[in-house]
This record gives C-alpha cells, sequence and structure tokens, in this order.
C-alpha cells in the first residue's frame, strides 16, 4: 500500500517541490526565516487531500478494496505516507534553517531551528485533522473546510498584526517570545510532541472507523 501511494503521489512531487524552490528563494531574498516554516506547515495540510485526490483520479480508492486489503491498511498507509513525507519536509527545512543562519549570522540558529520545531507540531496537528476531515467529508469539501479552518484564520491574523488592528498585540506576542527564550523549553515542548502525536494517532483511529463504514 505504501508502494502504490508513493506511485500516486510522484504526480505531485513536481508541484511540491516548485512550492518549495519558491518559499526558499522568498526567504533568503526577503531575510524571512519564517517562510521555512511555511514551507511545512502548507505542504503538510495539503497532504492528506493530495495522497486521497490522487487515488480518486487513478481509481486505486475502489480498486484497493478489491484486493485482498483490508480498509484499515488503507487509512493506515496514508497516514504513515503523510509522516513520511512530512519529515522529509522537515529535514529539508531544517537544512536551509541552518544555511540560512549562516549566511546570516545576526540571527540564531538555535532560535530558528525551535521555531522550525514548533512549527513541525502544528503541521503534524493539523495534517492529522485533515486526514479525519478527508476521510469523513471526501477530498473536495474538505478542500473548502482547509480554507475556512486553516487559512482564513492565518490570513486574519497576518492582516490584524500587519495592520496593528487590535493595539498592542505585537508588544503582546514579542513579550512572550522574549519569555520562551529565557524560559527551560525541553520539557514542554517534549510534552507538546506527546500531544501532537496523540491527537495524530486518535485521528487514524477516526478515520479508520469513518472509512470502515463508508460506501465507494
Amino acid at each position: 500500500m505504501l508502494y502504490a501511494d508513493w506511485l500516486n503521489f510522484r504526480q505531485s512531487i513536481r508541484s511540491m517541490m516548485f512550492i518549495l524552490v519558491v518559499f526558499a528563494f522568498a526567504a533568503f531574498a526577503w531575510s524571512g526565516p519564517m517562510f521555512f516554516i511555511m514551507i511545512v506547515d502548507m505542504l503538510s495540510i495539503m497532504l492528506p487531500a493530495t495522497l486521497c485526490g490522487s487515488d480518486q483520479a487513478y481509481g486505486w480508492d475502489k480498486l484497493s478494496l478489491s484486493l485482498p486489503i483490508l480498509r484499515h491498511e488503507v487509512v493506515r498507509s496514508k497516514y504513515l505516507m503523510g509522516l513520511l513525507i512530512n519529515l522529509t519536509l522537515f529535514a529539508l527545512a531544517v537544512a536551509m534553517t541552518m544555511v540560512y543562519s549562516l549566511v546570516d549570522p545576526s540571527t540564531s540558529m538555535i532560535e530558528n531551528i525551535l521555531s522550525l520545531f514548533g512549527g513541525e507540531l502544528i503541521s503534524l496537528l493539523l495534517m492529522g485533522l485533515m486526514f479525519a476531515v478527508t476521510f469523513k467529508f471526501g477530498v473536495e469539501k474538505s478542500r473548502y473546510i482547509l480554507i475556512a479552518v486553516v487559512w482564513i484564520p492565518i490570513l486574519a491574523m497576518a492582516g490584524i498584526v500587519k495592520f496593528d488592528i487590535i493595539p498592542g498585540i505585537v508588544d503582546m506576542f514579542e513579550q512572550g517570545f522574549s519569555r520562551l527564550e529565557t524560559a527551560p523549553i525541553g520539557l514542554p515542548m517534549a510534552a507538546a510532541l506527546v500531544v501532537c502525536l496523540a491527537v495524530y494517532a486518535a485521528c487514524y483511529r477516526i478515520s479508520v472507523r469513518t472509512y470502515q463504514k463508508k460506501e465507494l
């Protein structure tokens, strides 16, 4: 199943690599290591619709069920493939962040990588939720849900910060980040990782139950 998912996913590699190159260029051109976090987050939360959409496009979602394969194996393959691709993106983002930190010594490599790790936790959480939504409502509806639940809040927050719609919110964020820099973060980040993995596993269980009841 993993090999079949990989064959279907290969058709989307070019577009993902194009997005990766564009964001990497933007990060180096406009001095924004935050772009590396956006690479992992954006591509990861697009993975559920991409993987399941490829199955529908090639008819693999129906063909796979005619084989001696259980439905939970189909779901498990998607979650494992999503996790593998997510970790690959994270490793690439870490490598680019290290290069960026060496090119621009004014930035802290440790702080950038820690921020990237925080973005990885968010991407893992959202990817699990989007898998559950995709298996429940289908690929097309999940794209609209993705826009409503993820992109609109992100754009709204970016607009609030950019145009200072809520006075003092930028200072509040800066104070919060300054406190995090001086606080011990090992245990909180480990706890956050455990929570995100637990949510990812819970989404897998929900998706299995949904897919077992679904008629294709």
